[in-house]
């Protein structure tokens, strides 16, 4: 099939999953920048249709985890101190899953929607299960690099247990999972038709949400090929973010300056997000984008701004005590107006998070 005949086969699949009536769901963007003399500097978007109550989690080595998979749990013991941001995925209810984080390593993990998603049957066996809201935080707190996590999750399966959340319980579970690490390497981590489907390498730098990475990949190889600087994709629709921030990505400078990468993705970042207002009753997969986040993981800071906030603020792990023992700590970011800059001396012993289950 030619290049332009998939990509009308894909606008027409994509027309037909855009008139269903789907529950409101993650519909996020992402961007890898890879800069000079190694810089690497990641961001995301988190768009949503109800209130997460955000906040911002550290974990040190040396915890305990259970993944809250149900039956066959897996459980571990964190390698790694990390940052996520977590928040309640049921309205007014309590913090219960992870969304987007950094571990002291230089790993980056964003989890977004992806429609398509379809993790298979529970297993029967003894296959370790892990609750979608605890993956993000599985991988930060035990691996090091993009290609521990391919290499472990290749050789020792895991189940992801997709459970409803939202009003009623009627949203589904579905996403995919972006990494990348401070060498600049990158996997997307999709599961079709019960099947893990891995993207791995550093020119993995964008991923949004449906169709599937591969179908992105081909819509955005056929708008590579046009004047973009004339014409360029511009809704709030998954296919045009993925082209607008591929675009944008290749057109930010290869500066040296931490304060301008880090700058240029947030500049990205915010070309792609959904401005606050209501939710639109006729696209139920599109909502307003609560926050963004941009990781810095060549100096290992984790930089959030909520979209109610003038104040865009910081954590540094380097700075912060990571030793066993230490503690979980953290800090409310959402409705957090008097947080300013770094907020390491913010943090507060906490309870570990009491991850979704079924």
């Amino acid at each position: 099939m030619s290049l332009r005949r998939q990509f009308l086969a894909i606008v027409l699949t994509s027309l037909t999953l855009g008139g269903l009536n789907l529950p409101a769901a993650q519909a996020c963007s992402r961007v890898t920048w890879l800069g000079p003399q190694g810089a690497v500097v990641t961001g995301r978007s988190m768009d949503w249709p109800y209130s997460f109550n955000s906040h911002i989690y550290l974990i040190p080595r040396g915890v305990a985890q259970d993944g809250a998979g149900g039956t066959n749990s897996l459980r571990w013991t964190s390698r790694y101190g990390a940052v996520v941001t977590a928040g309640t995925l049921n309205p007014d209810g309590p913090i219960n899953g992870a969304f987007d984080g950094l571990n002291e390593k230089g790993l980056a993990a964003n989890l977004l929607y992806l429609g398509e998603t379809d993790f298979g049957p529970l297993p029967t066996d003894n296959t370790p299960r892990l609750s979608f809201a605890a993956w993000t935080t599985y991988l930060l707190t035990n691996f090091g690099t993009v290609a521990e996590v391919v290499s472990a999750l290749e050789a020792n399966p895991i189940h992801i247990v997709p459970v409803n959340f939202g009003p009623g319980g009627a949203a589904h579970a579905s996403v995919h999972m972006a990494i990348s690490d401070a060498s600049g390497d990158s996997a997307i981590f999709e599961y079709l038709k019960g099947k893990l489907v891995i993207h791995h390498g550093r020119d993995f730098q964008v991923m949004t949400n449906s169709p599937s990475y591969d179908q992105q990949l081909a819509l955005n190889a056929y708008w590579a090929r046009q004047d973009r600087s004339r014409i360029l994709p511009g809704s709030h629709q998954s296919e045009d973010r993925f082209i607008r921030a591929s675009y944008y990505l290749e057109k930010l400078p290869q500066t040296t300056d931490r304060r301008q990468a880090v700058a240029g993705v947030f500049s990205v970042m915010r070309n792609v997000s959904v401005p606050w207002g209501q939710a639109d009753p006729d696209h139920p997969n599109l909502a307003p984008t609560y926050w963004r986040t941009v990781i810095d993981q060549s100096n290992r800071i984790y930089y959030f701004e909520s979209a109610l906030s003038p104040n865009i603020v910081w954590v540094d792990l380097k700075a912060l005590d990571l030793s066993p023992g230490s503690g979980i700590r953290r800090v409310r970011v959402e409705g957090n107006d008097a947080l300013m800059g770094s907020i390491n001396a913010n943090l507060e012993p906490s309870e570990p998070i009491a991850y979704l289950a079924p």
